[in-house]
């Protein structure tokens, strides 16, 4: 069992990688009007895995053996691997906030070596008025290599590799974390995932044990109507978020925010709670399969509509830090999905699907409850945290003028 657990967490290692650098690559290719839906088709098919994966599972197991299921894992690997070596680079300098940074500091540092040449020429002509050297971090023409006394244009100038400093996670991960709208959308993007992962676990034991007593290939046929709802409300969940953001940000003169994706989960998660109760209880008088087929694929599209819109506004209010908010977002998924389905099997033992599920509405009631607020108070908390950032450093700035001039 240890060496099971050791080698599904290097699984896991690797197979989140694959998550947080996909959301970075959308946000290089696509403006933020066209997120929503790519954002959404990204995760349709990810997500249809979990509910593929028993049934298919089950035929691999029925045919060959349960070793078959891991060779077959193996070749999926294979075909993953040689895809993203052929895949061609997205990486846009000018959307990455670690390369913005060695750039400054690389243009500050040839300014500084610029303008001391310049005071020196001044001074050795006995000069009486110095000459103002004036350049901007975006605006320079050419750059004076002083060494070799040979020009350097400024596109010469922008080809700086990031230091280890500049990529380093653990300030990006802090300032991601110190943002309120981030932290209510995390816990949000948490709770959707962990009910996820807990209704797969939880519908497997259900339909596994009697009455319904399934072999593994009609539990996955179950599930699959989760999955079939989370592709259909990624899908259209994404699109439907583009048209809303759309339409909000004409009515606001053209100007974008990323709180408006957030309103296109009105809809979704008013219904969700709903359909959740209806599974729970279904399962729990054991009503004809049909009734929890159908309340699952609901609950399925109504859940994926509402994250593809959460996804895409994490990574559409972290500009720059799209990758790193998506990797936070990955942990508090992965966090509520171990404690999920860790308590969710003793919850069921002791008061069933009905009660099991009448909690989790409750919960997603709350969840629909942060992100109104977060939709209607985000785009205000933001702007607060900016403008205590820059008067930060803006006091920290006149420290160091002040102890300069000294």
């Amino acid at each position: 069992m240890a060496v099971l657990i050791a080698m599904r967490t290097i699984q896991a290692f690797g197979a989140s990688v694959a998550f947080t650098l996909g959301s970075g690559t959308i946000a290089d290719m696509y403006d933020t009007h066209e997120r929503g839906a790519r954002v959404g088709l990204f995760y349709a098919v990810p997500l249809l895995g979990p509910s593929i994966g028993p049934m298919l599972g089950g035929i691999v197991v029925q045919v060959w053996s349960w070793r078959a299921t891991f060779w077959l894992m193996v070749i999926l690997a294979g075909l993953s691997m040689a895809m993203f070596l052929l895949f061609k680079e997205t990486f846009r300098k000018e959307r990455s906030l670690a390369y913005q940074s060695a750039q400054k500091r690389a243009v500050s540092r040839n300014q500084s070596r610029l303008q001391s040449a310049q005071l020196s020429r001044v001074h050795s002509r006995d000069e009486k008025t110095p000459r103002t050297v004036m350049m901007g971090d975006h605006h320079v023409s050419h750059l004076q290599d002083l060494e070799k006394g040979t020009p350097v244009s400024q596109e010469e100038a922008k080809q700086v590799k990031p230091t280890f400093a500049d990529i380093n996670p653990i300030g990006p991960a802090w300032k991601i974390l110190k943002q309120k709208s981030n932290i209510v959308v995390l816990l949000a993007s948490g709770s959707f995932f962990g009910f996820s992962y807990g209704i797969c676990y939880t519908c497997a034991r259900t339909f596994a044990a009697p009455p319904y007593s399934y072999n593994a290939l009609k539990v996955g046929s179950v599930l699959l109507s989760f999955g079939l709802g989370n592709v259909t409300g990624s899908i259209l969940g994404g699109k439907w978020s583009d048209r809303i953001l759309s339409r909000l940000k004409a009515a606001n003169g053209g100007v974008s925010k990323p709180e408006f994706r957030l309103e296109s989960t009105i809809p979704a998660m008013v219904v969700l709670p709903l359909a959740v109760l209806a599974y729970g209880w279904t399962c729990h008088l054991h009503v004809h399969v049909a009734a929890p087929v159908v309340s699952l694929f609901i609950a399925g599209f109504c859940l994926l509509w509402a994250y593809s819109s959460t996804l895409a506004y994490i990574v559409d209010s972290n500009p720059g830090r799209a990758s790193g908010a998506t990797a936070m977002n990955s942990t508090f998924r992965g966090l509520a999905g171990l404690l999920i389905a860790e308590v969710s099997g003793p919850i069921q033992d002791s008061i069933g699907d009905g009660g099991l599920y009448s909690i989790w509405g409750g919960i997603l009631y709350l969840v629909a409850g942060t992100l109104f607020l977060l939709s209607k108070k985000g785009a205000a908390w933001r702007d607060n945290e900016e403008q205590l950032r820059l008067k930060k450093q803006l006091e920290k700035l006149e420290k160091s003028q002040r102890s300069e001039s000294k």
